[in-house]
């Protein structure tokens, strides 16, 4: 089970168990320096992470490198993007 909504460096995350039971909603909010959390982000970025144990591994122990990674996509706002993860054999 995921539930992240916490700060990762200058990004507001959360994230759960979707409600298809298949995925996991990832939210990435930046906020400009200064600016109050009362207001709309600069920016908000949702993808989903397909739920199988190399997803659920990537969002609980490399949240800062996939929320790195999601603030560097480029997601136009009525994109959906689903990003899966699987297990490569490689130690």
């Amino acid at each position: 089970m995921i539930n992240i909504d916490k700060w990762v460096g200058a990004y507001k995350v959360r994230s759960f168990n979707w409600i298809d039971g298949k995925r996991i909603y990832f939210n990435v909010l930046y906020y400009t320096p200064g600016q109050s959390i009362n207001k709309a982000p600069a920016w908000d970025k949702t993808i989903y992470i397909t739920d199988n144990a190399e997803g659920q591994k990537i969002v609980s122990e490399f949240t800062h490198s996939l929320v790195e990674h999601v603030a560097k996509m480029e997601i136009q706002s009525k994109d959906e993007t689903t990003i899966t993860c699987m297990e490569t054999g490689v130690m």
